[in-house]
């Protein structure tokens, strides 16, 4: 799935230090404690309590998208499950995205775009999939998209029926990866008067970077506020540096 960068620029927090994580496995929650009804309730509440700044709707940016966040469980391991882009794609290809795509004239609601699309990537039945919610539907600059957040039960992905023309592959990665700080760094982007910054993850099978990188971040802070502390700090280039680089 693809996204507009200033979509969502305005979600980005901070970098921890290592000590804030040294304690990751105590007391992390099980896979039973993240399903259960509160769990799911305040990840959702969380979502749609960010704050982003939108953009005017426009007839340019009118159209409609949707993505899945899907939640999985891998060898008993709550997991987030990842495509990657097949070389073959017009537009990101070979990058790692969330299954989803833009609304269809036959679907009824945007929670069904992300479903359908769930369904023709990856080949998972939108009857096994048990949607917790959406978050706030962001306004970018060629169309608006709904993030939405499902739990798809146990999953291999390697045995997975992706469509050949959009994905190459899928595959997970734990939650508790993410929470170990030798696995999260970040991206500086500068320009003459402004800047931003956003998370990238490594040490996964395939790099996750960009607007994918992004959404997973403000899910996981989401669903795992005490355990997922990752804080990123924009850091202002020098003045010299501002002079060689103009």
């Amino acid at each position: 799935m693809f996204f507009v960068c200033s979509t969502l620029r305005a979600y980005l927090v901070g970098f921890s230090s290592v000590r804030k994580c040294s304690h990751l496995y105590n007391g992390f929650p099980s896979a039973e404690q993240l399903l259960s009804s509160d769990s799911i309730h305040n990840c959702i509440k969380n979502l749609k309590e960010v704050k982003v700044r939108q953009r005017e709707l426009t007839d340019d940016n009118k159209k409609k998208a949707a993505v899945l966040i899907p939640l999985c469980l891998v060898d008993n391991e709550m997991s987030l499950l990842y495509t990657l882009r097949t070389s073959d794609l017009k537009r990101h290809r070979g990058q790692v995205s969330f299954p989803g795509g833009m609304e269809d004239s036959e679907d009824k609601c945007l929670e069904e775009t992300a479903l359908r699309e769930t369904e023709e990537e990856i080949g998972i039945d939108r009857k096994n999939i048990s949607l917790w919610g959406a978050g706030n539907i962001y306004v970018g600059k060629e169309f608006s998209v709904l993030p939405v957040v499902g739990f798809l039960g146990d999953v291999h992905p390697s045995a997975l029926k992706v469509n050949p023309g959009e994905v190459e592959l899928a595959f997970a990665v734990a939650l508790k990866h993410f929470c170990y700080p030798d696995n999260r760094k970040f991206t500086q982007f500068r320009f003459k008067k402004s800047g931003y910054i956003l998370p990238a993850y490594v040490n996964t099978e395939y790099r996750i970077w960009g607007i994918t990188a992004l959404i997973t971040h403000i899910v996981l802070s989401a669903l795992l506020p005490k355990h997922y502390n990752f804080k990123i700090h924009y850091i202002r280039p020098i003045k010299g540096e501002m002079k060689a680089s103009s």
